[in-house]
């Protein structure tokens, strides 16, 4: 290495190249004329392993350096130096090469220029390769902006980044898809400020106290935050704590919205509940079936020998009163195993397309002949009214069961009132929202609504869970079977209706049966007409509240 005696730079000390010999990199000296031209004093024996080159081959030839800097960083890098020559300060700065040998690396470099006594800048210079840091930088500025692009469009799962202070620095689309903030309201704000209730306050600063102390996660949990509208909403949160060399620590929280999943929770509830009462209606249901069957014969003989035995017994004779009376009794037998067929599904079904306002009209005239004293029957039907596919016969029954229900539920107050209403429904009844039809397909849109109400002494939570059970019953004992409301579930069932009943101890009782109307029709089969049999005179609750087969206070 040898120091050019018209540089008019420093004297080279022998010292100084013994050491750069264990020093990584390359130490020079470069030389800046006053006529512009580019040349290096002398170079340490690093030059060979940066630039693959002999000192005694770029000594004399400055620009066979430069010849190897990439074109696009080779205007930056002449601009650094020029820069560092006119004002004198210390020059620092990084760029590419490619080597003879096909080599890319990055250069980074640092110099010190003086001004010699013939006007030159002379620049005492470091040079190492910084490739491997440059390329792990590299990497993990790829890795961090692939991780953070995953997290931006990663659907329904929040994420959120927060200093220790709590502040917010990161805020991802879902994000602003659970809470409402947008990123940019969010990042800068304070954790507690945004998502966190007032009640909540204390916890979360402990715990994240606690977590900075212990360098531990907080662990997951439930918890219900809040929107930026103030409304409440489930998450599951998990947190993740980052204490990286270098940088300063925050922690991460990944939030799942946990609304659907309740929601499903709810439903599957639901649906399992009315799972389980269905089989146990169908087992009670295939009991009283096959009992009632064999009974049945059994009370056909009776009832056949009892007539026998009247046309033999003269009509003055004291056995006539005993034969009658068998007579009376086995008639209540054989209605009594009529309505458990009908429970079970075993007799005969005949739907066709009903007018439902005469089978109504014509039960309400049977239903006046035995109405109780102190009860006021009252009975409106709408226009409008479509068509069902339905069993008259068993129309009627439900009606029976339904008001004698009814009445026995306001009798003794003095002035109980028992309302019957028929009319046209639009939608879907609440309970279709929530369970399918038991045999239709295709949800109807309009339905015929048949609504008993009567404000008696209501039905406690018990006696709502158990009202359709068979031989269930809260009357006195002699005054009723329980099958009438197991009949009513049996034949609606078999229609594909929709019952929905609401109830409450001391505020009455609602019975609202949707029937689906035939596809094609929404009016009466008949030209319909106004019917006001009597006026109506008490409000029936309007839109149902409940659910297939179950009730609501």
């Amino acid at each position: 290495m040898n120091l050019r005696a018209d540089s008019g730079a420093p004297a080279f000390d022998p010292a100084l190249a013994a050491m750069s010999e264990h020093l990584p990199g390359a130490l020079l000296q470069y030389v800046l004329a006053p006529g512009g031209e580019h040349r290096i004093g002398w170079m340490s024996r690093g030059c060979r392993e940066l630039w693959e080159v002999a000192p005694q081959a770029a000594e004399p030839d400055a620009e066979l350096l430069w010849s190897m800097v990439d074109a696009q960083d080779l205007l930056a890098l002449r601009a650094s130096v020029m820069e560092s020559s006119r004002s004198l300060r210390d020059w620092v700065h990084e760029w590419r090469i490619t080597t003879a040998s096909g080599r890319r690396k990055w250069l980074h470099g640092v110099g010190r220029p003086q001004r010699g006594a013939d006007g030159s800048v002379v620049w005492s210079m470091v040079m190492v390769d910084v490739s491997d840091g440059k390329r792990s930088g590299d990497a993990t500025r790829d890795s961090e902006a692939r991780f953070r692009q995953l997290l931006e469009y990663v659907p329904n799962v929040s994420v959120q980044g927060y200093g220790l202070d709590l502040t917010t620095r990161y805020w991802n689309q879902a994000s602003e898809r659970l809470y409402g903030y947008t990123a940019t309201e969010a990042i800068g704000k304070n954790l507690l400020d945004l998502i966190i209730p007032p009640e909540m306050h204390a916890g979360v600063v402990g715990a994240v106290t606690e977590m900075i102390e212990s360098g531990l996660p907080i662990p997951a949990a439930d918890l219900t935050l809040r929107r930026k509208d103030g409304t409440p909403v489930a998450v599951y949160s998990s947190h993740v704590y980052l204490n990286i060399p270098g940088r300063e620590p925050e922690f991460y929280c990944i939030d799942f919205d946990l609304t659907e999943r309740r929601e499903s929770e709810a439903i599957r509830a639901l649906l399992q509940s009315q799972l389980r009462e269905s089989q146990k209606m169908e087992a009670l249901g295939t009991l009283a079936g096959g009992v009632a069957h064999d009974f049945n014969n059994i009370v056909a003989a009776i009832i056949g020998n009892v007539e026998l035995a009247l046309d033999d017994v003269p009509a003055d004779s004291p056995a006539r009163t005993s034969l009658m009376e068998i007579r009376k009794a086995s008639r209540r037998a054989r209605d009594l195993v009529q309505q458990i067929l009908a429970f079970s599904r075993r007799q005969v079904l005949e739907r066709q397309v009903l007018d439902l306002a005469p089978v109504v009209e014509e039960s309400v005239r049977l239903l006046r002949a035995t109405l109780p004293a102190g009860v006021d029957l009252s009975l409106h039907i709408g226009e409008g009214v479509p068509c069902v596919l339905a069993d008259a016969t068993q129309m009627e029954q439900v009606l029976l069961n339904l008001c004698t229900n009814a009445w026995q539920a306001v009798r003794g107050d003095g002035q109980g009132r028992v309302a019957i209403r028929l009319e046209c429904h639009h939608g879907s009844p609440a309970a279709r929202d929530a369970a399918p039809p038991v045999a239709a397909d295709v949800a109807p849109t309009a339905w015929a609504r048949l609504t008993v109400r009567d404000n008696g002494q209501g039905m406690s939570d018990e006696t709502r869970a158990r009202m359709f059970e068979p031989f269930f019953t809260t009357k006195p004992p002699g005054k009723g079977t329980g099958l009438g409301l197991a009949v009513v579930h049996g034949i609606l069932r078999d229609h594909d209706a929709v019952l929905e009943v609401q109830s409450a101890p001391g505020e009455g009782a609602t019975f609202s049966v949707y029937l689906p109307a035939v596809a094609g029709t929404s009016s009466p089969c008949a030209e319909p007409m106004s019917r006001q049999v009597h006026p109506v005179r008490t409000a029936v609750p309007q839109g149902p509240t409940s659910c297939t087969w179950t009730t609501t206070k």
